[in-house]
C-alpha cells in the first residue's frame, strides 16, 4: 500500500464514523530553565492527546500548572517513549486506524492542524506540535473532533500546551492588531507533509515532536523582523511573516 491508497482509504473510514466534539484547553508554559530540555518548544502550541482517562494527560497539565520544575524530566520521560516507537507499513497503520474505536481531526478555527490521529498500542501519548507567533488566540476555537465507531463508549482527551515567543516590542504591537476575525492566522500546522495533515499521525506516531525530543538541545527562539520590515508589511502581513518564521525553525519541510 502506497501514501496515496492509504490517505484515501483514512478518508473513507471517516466517513463511516460518528462525530463528537469538544474544547481543548489551553494552558501555558514556561520552563523551568530554557538551557535544559524543555516541554515543548518556544513559539509553539503543541496538543498532547491520549485515551481519555490515562493519566499522562493529567501529569502534563499538573506539572505545567505548578511550576514545580518536573518540567525537565517530564519531557525526557516523553522523549524516551518516543523514542522506542518504530515507524510501521501504509498497510499497518491503516489497520490501526481502522481498528481504533476513536480517531481525532484538530482544529483551529477553520483550518485543521491534524487528523486521522489516535493514539498507537502501547503508551499511546500523541503530541502535535504547531507553530505559533505568540499573537491572540481564541481559545473556543481549539476543538477535538472525534470520528467513533458507532455505539462505542470509548474516547478521546487533549489538551494543549503553549510556550510564548520572546517578542520584540514591535513585534508584539504587530501581532495584537491582528483582527479578531483573522487569529487563525496566529496559529498554523507543522506536518513535514502539510498536504495531508500528518499522514496518519506520521504512520503511526513517529511525530514532529519525536524528531524535536531527539534534539541534544531546546529549539533556540530566533525568530525576528525589524521595525522597518514591520512598518513596510504591516500588522496582518507582520502576523504571517513571523508565523513562517517560526515554522521553518521548527523543521517544516514541504515534501
Amino acid at each position: 500500500m502506497d501514501k496515496s491508497t492509504l490517505l484515501q482509504l483514512a478518508a473513507d473510514e471517516l466517513e463511516t464514523r460518528e462525530l463528537r466534539t469538544s474544547r481543548i484547553e489551553i494552558i501555558d508554559y514556561a520552563p523551568s530553565d530554557r538551557g535544559l530540555r524543555v516541554l515543548t518548544p518556544p513559539g509553539s502550541v503543541v496538543v498532547f492527546l491520549d485515551h481519555a482517562g490515562e493519566p499522562m494527560l493529567d501529569r502534563i497539565r499538573e506539572t505545567v500548572l505548578s511550576g514545580s520544575g518536573e518540567d525537565v524530566r517530564l519531557a525526557q520521560e516523553i522523549q524516551e517513549l518516543f523514542r522506542a516507537r518504530t515507524r510501521v507499513s501504509e498497510y499497518r497503520a491503516y489497520r490501526l486506524l481502522c481498528e481504533a474505536e476513536s480517531f481525532a481531526t484538530i482544529r483551529y478555527g477553520a483550518r485543521t492542524l491534524a487528523t486521522h490521529v489516535f493514539p498507537p498500542p502501547g503508551p499511546g501519548l500523541v503530541a502535535i506540535e504547531n507553530p505559533y507567533n505568540g499573537g491572540r488566540l481564541a481559545p473556543d476555537e481549539l476543538t477535538l473532533v472525534e470520528h467513533l465507531v458507532p455505539g462505542t463508549d470509548a474516547g478521546l482527551a487533549a489538551v494543549a500546551v503553549r510556550h510564548m515567543p520572546s517578542l520584540t516590542e514591535a513585534e508584539r504591537a504587530a501581532v495584537e492588531q491582528v483582527p479578531e476575525d483573522q487569529l487563525e492566522m496566529n496559529l498554523t500546522l507543522r506536518a513535514d507533509c502539510c498536504d495531508n495533515w500528518t499522514h496518519v499521525a506520521e504512520v503511526i506516531c513517529q511525530i514532529t515532536y519525536a524528531n524535536y525530543l531527539a534534539m541534544e538541545a531546546p529549539v533556540q527562539d530566533a525568530v525576528s523582523l525589524s521595525p522597518e520590515q514591520i512598518a513596510r508589511l504591516g500588522p496582518a502581513a507582520s502576523a504571517r511573516k513571523l508565523l513562517d518564521l517560526r515554522r521553518e525553525l521548527l523543521g517544516h519541510d514541504h515534501r
